[in-house]
């Protein structure tokens, strides 16, 4: 067997980022999970039972530039190395644009893009020398326009395409870097658009509910993450998979 595999969830204390957790530490990997609320983290790690001795949780908020170095020196020092960096967290950001401060543009951006650039960078001589991988979560409103989310759409979007820049640069070195676009997913960040929009309406339930008319758990974007940082995606680099129950077919 090999050596076990250790993993940097951000987001991790709900949403995607807490499946994600439950997903990587039941299949084996050491698990340390980021986010800046220390009572979900503390809520994840009694909820993972017996795997819960292979988590370790770190409060920080990714918005602060000093975070990413401190969550890549966290890992390495407790555990030795670096072999998945899953880049969930994220935070929303609804409503006219016309009513969009400057300071939530800052805030928007610096935890959706410029965070996981920093922590990008800080890991990747770490994934390097593992021959690890990075899959962050966008979304499909960083690839199509979306209404009233002209500022989360500008992060994700930006995400999407400094991934692939990241794949093609570090590729050679064995680093793989995927990204994964859901569409609605029952989370707090879906609940915020309802409340922030000028007016929820039709269109804009079939574009979050696909053709099976519904959102999807949690789990079901875990389970994509999980196969994207496992041994059976080894061929898979630079993709953007959309798993969105087919909102956009």
């Amino acid at each position: 067997m090999g050596e076990t595999r250790v993993s940097v969830v951000t987001g991790a204390a709900a949403g995607i980022g807490r499946a994600t957790v439950q997903r990587l530490a039941g299949r084996g990997d050491l698990v340390l999970g980021v986010d800046r609320d220390a009572a979900g983290l503390a809520a994840v790690h009694d909820e993972l039972g017996p795997d819960g001795d292979r988590f370790a949780a770190l409060a920080v908020d990714l918005a602060e530039p000093e975070a990413a170095d401190a969550v890549v020196t966290h890992c390495v020092q407790r555990w030795g190395r670096i072999d998945l960096l899953a880049l969930v967290a994220g935070i929303g950001q609804f409503g006219a644009t016309a009513d969009v401060t400057l300071a939530e543009w800052d805030r928007v951006l610096n935890v959706n893009l410029r965070a996981p650039f920093l922590l990008a960078r800080s890991a990747m001589p770490h994934l390097v020398r593992t021959r690890g991988c990075v899959v962050a979560v966008s979304s499909i409103a960083g690839l199509q326009g979306w209404p009233y989310s002209a500022v989360y759409s500008a992060s994700k979007g930006g995400l999407v395409t400094m991934m692939r820049s990241l794949a093609i640069e570090y590729g050679p070195a064995g680093v793989r870097v995927n990204v994964v676009c859901p569409g609605g997913v029952e989370t707090s960040l879906s609940a915020d658009f309802r409340s922030g929009v000028v007016a929820y309406d039709e269109s804009l339930r079939k574009r979050s509910t696909g053709l099976q008319g519904r959102k999807a758990d949690p789990a079901e974007i875990a389970s994509t993450i999980a196969f994207l940082a496992s041994p059976e995606a080894s061929f898979v680099s630079g993709e953007v998979l959309r798993v969105d129950g087919g909102a956009f077919a």
